[in-house]
C-alpha cells in the first residue's frame, strides 16, 4: 500500500469526522454523543488497519459511509438486547450490588477482611472504562436515579442500564481475578 493511500484516509476522517458523528447520531435510533463519536473512531480504525488487504478505493466517503451503516446495524441489533437486572435489585428496586459485595459478618477478624474487601473493590472500579466508572458511582455511591442521570447526561435509560449491566459484569470479573 502506498503512502498517498494512507494519507487519504486519515485525511478524509480528519476533515469529515465531525460530519460522519452527525451522520451516526440521525441515522441511529437513542444513541448518545460518545456512542456516536465511539461507532465513528471503532470504524475509522478498522478501515485504516486493514488498508493494505482492502486495496486502493476510489471513492473513500462511499466506503466509510456504508462501514458506518453496517457498525450502526450491529450497534443497534446489540442494544436491543435486554439488560438484565436480576440480583442487582432489592425489593424496593434500588440496586444493592455493591452492598452485597461488602457485606458485615459477626464472625472474628470480619471488619478485617471488610477492609481488604473495599479495597479491592476501590481498585476494581478504578480499572472500569470511565463511562462503566462513572454510571457506577452515580447509582450507587450518590443516590442517583436512572431518570436523573438520563436527563442530566442526555443518554437513554436503556443505554444507561446496559452501561451499568456491563460495570457491574466487569467489576465481578476483576474482583474474581482479585481473589485468586
Amino acid at each position: 500500500m502506498e503512502q498517498a493511500d494512507t494519507s487519504r484516509w486519515y485525511a478524509f476522517f480528519t476533515r469529515d469526522g465531525d460530519s460522519l458523528v452527525r451522520f451516526v447520531r440521525r441515522r441511529a435510533h437513542r444513541i448518545s454523543e460518545m456512542d456516536a463519536e465511539d461507532i465513528v473512531a471503532d470504524v475509522m480504525l478498522s478501515l485504516v488497519s486493514r488498508l493494505e488487504t482492502n486495496g486502493p478505493v476510489e471513492n473513500i466517503a462511499a466506503y466509510a459511509y456504508r462501514a458506518i451503516r453496517n457498525h450502526i446495524a450491529d450497534y443497534e441489533r446489540s442494544q436491543a438486547k435486554t439488560t438484565s437486572l436480576d440480583g442487582m435489585t432489592n425489593e424496593d428496586g434500588e440496586c444493592s450490588f455493591l452492598e452485597s459485595l461488602v457485606a458485615e459478618s459477626e464472625e472474628p477478624f470480619a471488619e478485617e477482611e471488610r477492609i481488604a474487601q473495599m479495597h479491592r473493590l476501590t481498585e476494581a472500579i478504578g480499572k472500569l472504562e470511565p463511562r462503566q466508572r462513572a454510571i457506577l458511582i452515580a447509582t450507587e455511591l450518590k443516590g442517583k436515579s436512572f431518570r436523573e442521570l438520563s436527563e442530566g447526561w442526555g443518554e437513554p435509560i436503556g443505554t444507561l442500564l446496559s452501561r451499568k449491566s456491563r460495570a457491574v459484569k466487569t467489576l465481578r470479573r476483576l474482583l474474581e481475578e482479585a481473589d485468586t
